[in-house]
C-alpha cells in the first residue's frame, strides 16, 4: 500500500488508513485482546489488518459496494469494529445498533438507513432480522460470528458465516491483489464513517451523519485534556452503538493502546479487576452501581468492617475536599491519616473494583449525580464527566481537577455559546454532516454553524460547564420555584436501594411528586436480613418496610433542596423501568412525555392526596397470550 507521507499524520485521515499505519510499524504488537472460557486471546495489529482487509473482501465480492450502508449488532468483540473498519475501508458506512434492540427497532434503523447487508454476533440477534426479513427488501445477506446453534441456519443462502466470508475474501485477494489498498488509498477525511442513530428520547431515532474528519479530530481533542499512551489498557464494555465508545476506538488507532474486550456482560467486573485498566469509560448506570455494591457488601460486614469503613471514607472526603474543593495540599496531619485510611480500607476498594491503576475513569451521556463523584473522590479515584452530544462531540470534559455538578472547562477546539432562552449552542471543526434523509431535522438543529443542543446550561466562576437539564425539561412549580427534575433523581439513585427514578411536577402543581424503582438485589438482600419475606418484585415494592426504608433515603435528597422543591410524596413501582416498553431510550435515558401518558392514573392517585392507586397493565405470555394484571401502588408522603 503506497499510502502518502507528508512528514504529518494529517495523510492518515480515514480510520482505515489508520489501522495500516500501526499495522506497518508494529505488526507483531498486541492490539486487540477478548477473553473466552477463561483465557485471554490475543490479536496482534497484523491479525486485526489481515482479518479487515479479508472480511472486506468478502462482502465486496458478495455485492457490498461503495456508499452502502453495514448494520451491525452484537457484544463488544473484535468482530464488530473489524467489520465496521471493513465497510469503511471500501467506502462503505457502519451503522450501530444497541444489543437489546428488538425487531421492531431493527426494521426502522436497517430499513431508514438503506443497509444492504447486516452483521450480528449471535442466534438471538440473527432471529431479529429473521422476524422482519420479508420487509427489508434491500437486504442482501445476515452475517453472523458466533456459530453456536447456528448449524440449521447455514441452510437459509441469506445467511453467512463471519469466518466464511473471511474466506472469500482471502480468495478475491489472491486473483485481485492490490484492490484492497487501492479502496483504503481512495478514503477521505470527509467521507461517511458511521450513521450513529439518536437515542429517540421525544419521537423516532434520527441519523446523524458522522466523518472520519469528525471521528479522529473528536478523538484529538479529547486526548488534549486526558492523553493517551500506548502502554495504557482499555476494557471496551460500553455499547459500539454509542458515539463516546467509538471515539475511544478511534483513540485505539490513534495511540495503539490495546483494547479489550470482557467474555460476557455478566463477567465485566471480574475482567476489569484481571485488566486494571488506565483508561474506562462506564455510564452513569455503571458508577452508580459500583457504588451500591460496595455499600450493600458493607452493610452486610460485621461491625468492625462497617467501622473501619465509616472511619476511612470520613478521612477519605476531607482528603478530597482539600483538592477538589479547597484546591489547596491537605495539613500534614490529614496527609498522615489518610495513608493509614487508604493502607486499612481505601485502597483495598479501588483494587476490588479493578480500579488501582485507573488514571481516567470517564462517564457521560446522562448526569451522573455529585453524592457519586464525591464517593469516587473519597477512595481515590477521579472520575471525570464529559459531555458531547452525537452531533458534536466531544464539548466539555473534567481533567485534573474533576469539580462535581459539572461537566468540565470545554475542549479545545470548541465553542459554546447560550441562546437567549438559555440554551447551550456549540461549534466546532467539524460537526455532524446532517442527518441522513432528513435535511428539515438538519436545518431545526443547526444555526449558523451552531448546533442547538436542547440542555440548559450555564459557566460556572471557574469556566466549568453546568448542565441543567434539558431545556424542556426545566420547570416551574405553581409557587414559582424552578427545579431541575434530572438533580433531584441523581441525589436518589445515590441509595443503594434505589435504582432508577421519575420526580414529576408542573405549573399546575403545587409539590414534586417521585416514582421510584428499588433495585431488586440490594433491597430483596436487605429484606433477608431483616425478616421480611417476599415472593415477588411486586410484593417486595410494596411492603410497608420497604417504603420506611425508600422514605429515609428521600429526606436524605429533601434536606439539600429548597423548600419548594422537595418530593414531598412518592410511589415504589411494582416494575422496572424498560427500554422495550419504550419506557427508556437505548442509553437509559427517561422518555419523560411516554412516562406521563403512562403512569396518568398514578400521577393524578398523587396529586389528588390518595393514599393508593390500582395500575392495570398487560402481559404477553411466550404462546402469544395476553392477560390484563391489576396492582394495588401506595402512594407515601415525606417530609
Amino acid at each position: 500500500m503506497n499510502i502518502r507521507n507528508t512528514g504529518t499524520t494529517d495523510h492518515l485521515d480515514t480510520l482505515p488508513k489508520l489501522l495500516f499505519e500501526n499495522y506497518r510499524k508494529n505488526p507483531s504488537r498486541v492490539a486487540m485482546r477478548k477473553k473466552d472460557l477463561g483465557i485471554w486471546n490475543p490479536y496482534t495489529w497484523e491479525d486485526c489488518y489481515i482479518n479487515v482487509k479479508h472480511f472486506a473482501l468478502g462482502l465486496k465480492e458478495m455485492g457490498f459496494q461503495p456508499g452502502d450502508k453495514l448494520s451491525i449488532v452484537g457484544d463488544n468483540e473484535p468482530e464488530w469494529y473489524w467489520a465496521e473498519l471493513a465497510a469503511q475501508a471500501i467506502g462503505g458506512t457502519s451503522v450501530g445498533l444497541y444489543i437489546d434492540v428488538i425487531p421492531e427497532e431493527v426494521l426502522y434503523i436497517v430499513r431508514h438507513s438503506d443497509s444492504t447487508f447486516a452483521v450480528a454476533k449471535d442466534q438471538e440477534q440473527v432471529d431479529k432480522f429473521l422476524d422482519i426479513i420479508n420487509e427489508l427488501p434491500n437486504l442482501k445477506k445476515i452475517i453472523f460470528w458466533d456459530p453456536k446453534g447456528m448449524r440449521a441456519y447455514l441452510e437459509d443462502p441469506r445467511i453467512v458465516y463471519f469466518s466464511d466470508v473471511v474466506k472469500i475474501g482471502k480468495q478475491y485477494e489472491e486473483r485481485n491483489p492490490g484492490v484492497f489498498e487501492e479502496c483504503v488509498e481512495k478514503g477521505k477525511g470527509t467521507d461517511i464513517a458511521l450513521i450513529c442513530y439518536t437515542s429517540g428520547t421525544t419521537g423516532l431515532p434520527k441519523g446523524p451523519l458522522i466523518s472520519h474528519d469528525y471521528m479522529i479530530k473528536g478523538s484529538k481533542r479529547m486526548a488534549k485534556i486526558n492523553p493517551w499512551f500506548p502502554s495504557d489498557e482499555y476494557l471496551s464494555f460500553v455499547p459500539l452503538a454509542w458515539i463516546a465508545e467509538q471515539l475511544f476506538m478511534v483513540a485505539w488507532l490513534l495511540w495503539g493502546a490495546p483494547v479489550n474486550y470482557p467474555e460476557s456482560p455478566d463477567t465485566v467486573m471480574e475482567n476489569i479487576r484481571e485488566i486494571g485498566p488506565q483508561f474506562l469509560l462506564l455510564g452513569p448506570r455503571q458508577w452508580q452501581g459500583l457504588v451500591a455494591m460496595v455499600q450493600m457488601k458493607i452493610n452486610d460486614a460485621v461491625f468492625f468492617k462497617r467501622w473501619l469503613y465509616q472511619l476511612a471514607m470520613t478521612i477519605g472526603y476531607r482528603y478530597a475536599d482539600y483538592f477538589y474543593e479547597k484546591r489547596e495540599k491537605p495539613p500534614m496531619i490529614w496527609s498522615i491519616l489518610h495513608k493509614l485510611a487508604d493502607w486499612s480500607c481505601l485502597m483495598h476498594i479501588r483494587d476490588n473494583l479493578g480500579l488501582s491503576k485507573a488514571r481516567v475513569g470517564l462517564t457521560g451521556g446522562t448526569a451522573l449525580g455529585p453524592d457519586v463523584f464525591r464517593w469516587f473522590q473519597a477512595i481515590g479515584v477521579n472520575i471525570k464527566e464529559a459531555y458531547g452530544l452525537t452531533e458534536v462531540n466531544p464539548v466539555a470534559m473534567h481533567s485534573d481537577w474533576s469539580k462535581p455538578g459539572t461537566v468540565g472547562p470545554l475542549v479545545p477546539g470548541t465553542e459554546v455559546k447560550m441562546s437567549a432562552a438559555g440554551e447551550v449552542m456549540v461549534k466546532a471543526d467539524p460537526i455532524f454532516s446532517g442527518y441522513y434523509k432528513q435535511p428539515d431535522k438538519t436545518v431545526e438543529a443547526v444555526e449558523d454553524g451552531w448546533v442547538k443542543t436542547g440542555d440548559a446550561g450555564v459557566f460556572d466562576e471557574d469556566g466549568h460547564l453546568i448542565i441543567l437539564d434539558r431545556l424542556k425539561d426545566m420547570l416551574r412549580l405553581k409557587s414559582g420555584e424552578k427545579y431541575s427534575p434530572t438533580y433531584i433523581e441523581n441525589r436518589l439513585k445515590f441509595s443503594p436501594y434505589i435504582k432508577d427514578g421519575m420526580v414529576v411536577g408542573g405549573q399546575e402543581r403545587d409539590f414534586l411528586f417521585a416514582i421510584i424503582n428499588i433495585d431488586f438485589d440490594n433491597v430483596g438482600r436487605w429484606a433477608e436480613k431483616n425478616g421480611h419475606p417476599y415472593t415477588t418484585f411486586v410484593d417486595l415494592s410494596q411492603k410497608e418496610e420497604v417504603y420506611d426504608l425508600i422514605l429515609k433515603d428521600v429526606e436524605r435528597v429533601n434536606k439539600d433542596l429548597p423548600e419548594g422543591a422537595r418530593v414531598k410524596r412518592f410511589s415504589l413501582l411494582h416494575k422496572e423501568f424498560d427500554p422495550d416498553e419504550g419506557e427508556l431510550t437505548k442509553t437509559r435515558k427517561l422518555r419523560r412525555a411516554f412516562l406521563d401518558k403512562k403512569f396518568k392514573t398514578m400521577i393524578e392517585g398523587a396529586y389528588s392526596n390518595s393514599p393508593h392507586v390500582i395500575m392495570e397493565a398487560e402481559v404477553k405470555y411466550r404462546d402469544g397470550r395476553t392477560a390484563t394484571v391489576k396492582t394495588e401502588i401506595s402512594i407515601r408522603d415525606s417530609r
